[in-house]
C-alpha cells in the first residue's frame, strides 16, 4: 500500500514539473522561445538567437550600441535581458544548461560587458556607468553567482569562476574610480 501512495506522489510531482517546465510565461505571454528588441536612436545593432524554452529582451538607446544574446539549443527555461544608454557601448551574452539567468545594464559611453555560462542554475549580473568600462563574467559549472558593478572611467573587472569544476562560487564586486584592474578566480 505505502508503495501505491509513494508511486503516486511521484508521478504527480513528475507532471506537475513537466507542465511548469512547459509554461514559459514572460511579460504576460504563454509560450517558449521569447524574443523581444526595442531600439530607439540611431544605427543600433541588436540580435537574438534561441531555442527551446529560452526567453530574452534587449533595449537599447542611443547610438551605434551593440548587443548579442545567445542561448544553447540545450538550454531550459533560460533568461537574458541587456539594457543599454549612451553611445558605442558593447554586450554580449551567451549561455547554457539549464534555469540560467544574465542581465546586463550600460549607461554611457564605449562600455563592454561579455558574459559567458555553462552549467545550471547560474547567475550573472552587470551594469556599469561610465566610459571604456569593461566587465567580463564567466562561469561554469553549476549555482554561481557573479555580481559587477563599476562607476567611473576606463576599469575593467574579470569574474571567473568555477573553472576547476567546483560548484556554488558567488562573488559580488564593486569598483568606483578611475583605471581600475580588477581579476577574481574561483
Amino acid at each position: 500500500m505505502e508503495i501505491k501512495k509513494a508511486l503516486v506522489i511521484f508521478v504527480f510531482l513528475i507532471f506537475t514539473s513537466i507542465s511548469y517546465a512547459f509554461d514559459c510565461g514572460f511579460n504576460g505571454y504563454i509560450g517558449c522561445s521569447v524574443a523581444e528588441i526595442e531600439q530607439i536612436g540611431l544605427k543600433n545593432n541588436a540580435y537574438i538567437e534561441q531555442s527551446i524554452s529560452n526567453k530574452a529582451s534587449i533595449h537599447e538607446d542611443g547610438m551605434l550600441n551593440i548587443a548579442e544574446i545567445k542561448q544553447s539549443p540545450n538550454s531550459f527555461l533560460n533568461m537574458a535581458s541587456i539594457r543599454q544608454f549612451g553611445m558605442g557601448n558593447v554586450a554580449s551574452q551567451s549561455q547554457k544548461g539549464m534555469a540560467n539567468f544574465l542581465n546586463s545594464e550600460q549607461v554611457g559611453f564605449m562600455n563592454n560587458i561579455s558574459q559567458t555560462q555553462n552549467g545550471q542554475n547560474n547567475l550573472a549580473m552587470a551594469s556599469q556607468f561610465g566610459v571604456g568600462n569593461k566587465i567580463s563574467q564567466e562561469q561554469y559549472t553549476s549555482h554561481n553567482s557573479a555580481t559587477a558593478i563599476q562607476i567611473g572611467f576606463y576599469n575593467s573587472l574579470y569574474q571567473i569562476q568555477g573553472l576547476t569544476g567546483s560548484m556554488g562560487n558567488k562573488n559580488r564586486q564593486t569598483q568606483i574610480g578611475y583605471g581600475l584592474f580588477t581579476i577574481i578566480v574561483q
